[in-house]
């Protein structure tokens, strides 16, 4: 059975009876391999692709295992999933178009958990999108300096993004294309790129996530400039403590949330743990942020081929950020996919 068909039988099999249609770029691509305007109807031997005639050449090039059918007019998109679902119950990723339709069901999580393990080829391209950040990683090691703006500083990010061939990722947390927070712009995780000059004794928290060929890849470092303080390196040490012993965890059949205690703890041992505000990871895949959550309360277990991130960090407000983040795969031996030093670098 190929790739598509697997993921084709992963669909229909948690849509439980149901016919599913997808409506979103990201469970297209899943689907089919196309990113762009569409909608899809799921079959046991295909996929159906409606799109207009702006994108029928590239859905007919790039759509693996599709009929591609091509409408004058985008309503009549919709026409057309009606006429070919015929009766019966429906779910959908999105259902905006589709309301007046009761038949068509939102059930966004049929695509959600159908997309959390990973098969070889995601892996793939997730592990290149990876080294992709590792090169990138690299190169910024050597920009860094004061005097840089952080926008400066992204402008050197997407040139080396684009000749690794990486394209943007998007964020539903940040407009940035990255994240490059400089001293007291550190203490907010999802900071937006400013003006703000480098200086010398400032850490730099740069979140860096990008794809390959529509899979992401997320990795943060935390660079000092010029020179930091004993202060500043003794909460470095315990950030990547923390990242550490929740990395021993990360494996098949953890439960999400003794991931993220098991971090929480080694920041208690510090006396830092009052300056983490967010989870410890996130699955990676197609979306920037998929399932797993990896953050207190969560009962979920982690399942072979899952790809997470694991991401302590601490934020204190007015002087600086910590976040040191990898993106994992769970195959029968975790591998870590991005593998830039952690160690502290002093840069500029």
């Amino acid at each position: 059975m190929t790739l598509y068909a697997e993921r084709r039988k992963k669909v229909l099999s948690l849509a439980k009876g149901s016919k599913a249609v997808a409506v979103t770029p990201a469970n297209l691509l899943y689907l089919t391999d196309f990113w762009g305007g569409g909608v899809a109807l799921v079959e046991p031997d295909r996929t159906v692709v409606v799109t207009g005639p702006l994108e029928a050449d590239r859905a007919r090039e790039l759509a693996r295992e599709a009929e591609v059918v091509v409408v004058k007019r985008w309503v009549q998109a919709t026409e057309e999933l009606v006429r070919r679902t015929g009766r019966e119950e429906v779910a959908v990723d999105d259902d905006r178009a589709l309301r007046k339709y009761r038949r068509f069901k939102l059930r966004p999580s049929v695509f959600l958990e159908a997309r959390r393990s990973k098969d070889e080829e995601e892996v793939k391209r997730i592990a290149t999108a990876c080294r992709g950040l590792d090169r990138i990683y690299s190169e910024l090691q050597r920009v860094l300096k004061p005097g840089i703006t952080e926008w400066e500083a992204a402008a050197e990010v997407t040139r080396a993004a684009t000749l690794a061939e990486l394209t943007s990722s998007g964020s539903d947390s940040a407009l940035s294309p990255a994240i490059l927070a400089s001293g007291p712009n550190g203490a907010l995780p999802h900071a937006e790129l400013t003006s703000r000059k480098l200086k010398r004794g400032d850490f730099v928290v740069a979140d860096i996530f990008f794809r390959y060929r529509g899979y992401n890849s997320d990795a943060t470092r935390t660079f000092a400039v010029g020179t930091a303080t004993a202060q500043m390196k003794k909460h470095y040490a315990a950030v990547l403590e923390a990242q550490e012993d929740a990395m021993e965890l990360i494996r098949e059949g953890t439960v999400c949330e003794d991931v993220h205690l098991a971090a929480v703890k080694a920041l208690e041992r510090h006396g830092v743990a009052k300056y983490l505000n967010h989870g410890i990871g996130h699955g990676v895949g197609i979306d920037i942020h998929e399932l797993p959550a990896i953050t207190r309360g969560s009962k979920t277990r982690l399942t072979l081929n899952d790809v997470v991130t694991d991401e302590p960090g601490i934020y204190i407000s007015g002087k600086y950020g910590i976040r040191i983040e990898d993106t994992v795969h769970i195959g029968r031996k975790p591998t870590v996919l991005t593998r830039f030093t952690k160690e502290l670098l002093t840069v500029g």
